[in-house]
């Protein structure tokens, strides 16, 4: 009877062995189950289920020229700073699934997603000395045109959905009017269509690469790329993406009147430092009537509480 009983253990292990052997020759994915199929995307077989840069790192197809000299340089400018590189990474945690999955949603390129890391560095509160703001740095005529409200006590470009709606039917424009040419699209979200169109005409080139541009558009371009091909592939650069849940991280509340932000923080238990990060539109702490509606955003897993607190319509 042992004999029978380890004769069996072996011919399972026997089994087992040729099994995995047969997974790891026909597809590394299969022996490490959620991994992508690159190796080099650096994320562990622990983290595949639960990382919202799995499924980003898995969907930017763009061509990132990572052999080019622009992107290059962009990569080396990028990594000469891994704390500051690693601290936007960070700061992009609360924002970064709800804009992934925009942009999947319209069918746009998933480098798109990250263009805030290079326009805002993922603060919404950016301003820039020309008077862009927010996530995705809109300018107040651009976002008037886009249909974001920038009135006394409130800042719609400042809120990551109203900011983020608007930024991608934008490039979805830009899209279809450069014929689905993507380099030239983002170029154009850098310095206008007007300008784009200009330099196309004056060179007779239908290729962004050979186009006379602004120094900054001239940079703004490479950089995403450099950008992109870091999270493609962040094991080959020695970067370590955030842990970002693959989930929605906030949702937004109708709230039935107007209420404090501290309010909500008191009753609900989330921490200010929270909800000014997601709701950074409003100049005062005080949540304004918007869309006929007292909107908040707040973290999903506390909905509920402002719910039962507050009351929602």
């Amino acid at each position: 009877m042992q004999l029978i009983t380890n004769i069996t253990k072996y011919l399972a292990l026997a089994i087992l062995s040729c099994s995995l052997i047969l997974a790891w020759d026909g597809s590394h994915t299969e022996w490490i189950y959620a991994i992508p199929t690159s190796v080099d995307e650096g994320v562990s077989e622990g983290t595949a289920s639960r990382t919202v840069w799995i499924e980003i790192s898995a969907a930017l197809n763009l061509d990132h020229r990572v052999q080019s000299t622009q992107v290059q340089a962009e990569i080396k400018n990028l990594l000469s700073n891994p704390a500051k590189f690693n601290s936007i990474l960070q700061a992009a945690s609360p924002y970064i699934y709800y804009i992934y999955h925009q942009t999947r949603d319209r069918g746009l390129p998933a480098e798109l997603a990250l263009i805030p890391i290079i326009e805002s560095e993922f603060n919404p509160n950016d301003h820039s000395s020309k008077g862009a703001t927010g996530l995705w740095q809109l300018m107040s005529a651009t976002a008037h045109e886009l249909g974001v409200k920038v009135i006394g006590g409130y800042d719609g470009r400042r809120n990551v959905i109203d900011s983020t709606m608007a930024a991608l039917a934008y490039f979805r424009d830009l899209g279809k009017n450069f014929n689905g040419d993507w380099y030239l699209a983002i170029a154009a979200y850098n310095c206008g269509q007007g300008r784009i169109a200009s330099a196309l005409h004056r060179t007779g080139s239908q290729s962004f690469w050979n186009l006379s541009l602004p120094k900054e558009t001239k940079i703004y371009v490479p950089k995403l790329l450099a950008v992109a091909a870091i999270v493609k592939n962040p094991e080959k650069y020695g970067v370590t993406l955030p842990q970002v849940e693959n989930q929605p991280y906030f949702t937004e509340l109708k709230v039935k009147k107007a209420v404090d932000l501290k309010q909500v923080a008191q009753k609900s238990g989330i921490s200010m430092t929270t909800l000014q990060r997601l709701n950074p539109d409003y100049k005062s702490k005080a949540v304004p009537k918007k869309r006929g509606n007292y909107v908040v955003l707040v973290p999903a897993d506390k909905a509920s509480v402002v719910k039962s607190q507050l009351g929602v319509a």
